[in-house]
């Protein structure tokens, strides 16, 4: 009879371990964690992720007593968190179930940042029982301050804590120095928390980061057309911030708004002929796609943002900006409906059979078992055997695996 696997995952997601011991997962085996869990405390006795590591272990102990083919690992993320821990904790998981393919896990956690992970997890294995490491010395009022104190410790929080204020601090006394005030930083910081209320920060990012082109690539020429217009745009509006001060903050910063978003448009159609010719070498459709959109969504959000700042300084009536907006609506609603039909054109002329699928995260969907061109959906085949399906418009890359937008 064969004995079922079980897997004693334990998972340090904002890389405790890394930071503090320069060990990174995944740590494999008894000895491993012990050693890992023993190196930990050692360097800090308050560490929860070593005493979860110990407690892994010794469930990990007590399995080996049954009838049971069982392995201990634990996981490491990375210290911003976010996509980069994910990735890194699904990249692990996915070299540990290749070399122990187990049926199922038990999954052990200190705190809630981990338990972030258990759908990456349950995605790729059945998840038996889940624990929580919880110090027993520790009263609640304790407890909770001793969490927020260490979180405090680590970078990304300590980043968001003091480093934002922080800013907000010096751009206000350096916006008052210049004998703006503070208006301009209450503006700025109404916009950024705009930005952060809506979740739009992670997909100007993305797109920010598709238009550029990696070092090295011999389309990296067009950098130097983009940098020569990009300092251009900068001085032009300068200039013009300088030469109209006298109009007040508002009218100055219209002024040279205006100068800069008539740039914009040819900055982001060089970085985008630039990033499809890369992209083109590389036999990546559906990048040339995403990024075209990117590009376009920009050129439009220019127009949109020219048009109001020349309605400021009275250069255009109003009807003109509410014109501009609907233009930009309609011609960005038509350039995705294109990009969809591109990219299911794209997916229908490949061959998407048996070919396994993750996510942008890293995360194991499932193999391709059959595609539904009339519908332009493919189904996969889980690893716990359920049948789900993906929308064709949803891949972002197809190549040897199948990457989608989940």
């Amino acid at each position: 009879m064969v004995k079922e696997r079980i897997l004693v995952l334990c998972v340090d997601r904002d890389n405790d371990l890394g930071s503090k011991t320069k060990r990174t997962g995944p740590i494999i085996g008894r000895e491993a964690n012990v050693a890992a869990a023993t190196a930990l405390l050692m360097k800090d006795p308050e560490d929860t992720d070593g005493n979860a590591m110990f407690m892994a272990v010794n469930i990990f102990d007590d399995m080996q007593k049954k009838k049971v083919e069982v392995q201990v690992v634990t996981l490491t993320g990375d210290v911003r968190l976010g996509y980069d821990a994910d990735k890194k904790v699904t990249q692990q998981m996915e070299k540990v179930l290749a070399e122990f393919p187990a049926e199922s896990c038990i999954f052990i956690s200190d705190g809630a940042d981990d338990e972030e992970v258990l759908p990456l997890i349950s995605s790729r294995v059945k998840i038996n029982s889940k624990k929580n490491v919880v110090m027993r010395q520790a009263k609640e009022l304790e407890k909770t301050y001793l969490v927020i104190l260490n979180k405090l410790k680590e970078p990304y929080y300590a980043r968001l804590f003091f480093g934002v204020p922080a800013l907000i601090i010096l751009a206000f006394f350096a916006s008052e120095a210049m004998g703006f005030g503070w208006k301009p930083i209450i503006v700025v910081l109404g916009l950024y928390l705009l930005i952060k209320g809506f979740g739009v920060e992670d997909s100007m990012i993305t797109a920010l980061k598709g238009l550029f082109i990696p070092i090295g690539k011999a389309s990296t020429v067009i950098y130097l057309p983009v940098l020569a217009l990009t300092v251009i745009a900068l001085s032009v509006a300068f200039t013009q911030f300088n030469s109209h001060a006298a109009e007040g903050v508002l009218g100055a910063s219209a002024y040279a708004a205006k100068s800069l978003f008539f740039f914009i448009p040819f900055i982001l159609t060089l970085l985008f002929v630039g990033k499809a010719v890369s992209l083109m070498s590389e036999k990546k459709k559906f990048d040339i796609v995403d990024n075209a959109l990117y590009a376009t969504n920009g050129i439009l959000l220019s127009y949109v943002c020219y048009t109001a700042s020349a309605w400021i300084i009275g250069d255009a009536a109003f009807v003109d900006f509410i014109v501009s907006t609907f233009i930009a609506l309609i011609v960005g609603l038509i350039a995705m409906e294109v990009g969809h039909r591109l990219k299911i054109s794209i997916a229908g002329k490949m061959r998407l059979e048996n070919k396994e699928v993750l996510t942008a995260a890293g995360a194991y969907l499932g193999k391709v078992v059959g595609v539904d061109k009339k519908n332009n959906v493919m189904f996969l085949q889980t690893p716990l055997g359920h049948r789900i399906s993906v929308k064709l418009d949803e891949i972002v890359e197809a190549e040897e695996k199948i990457t989608v937008k989940r």
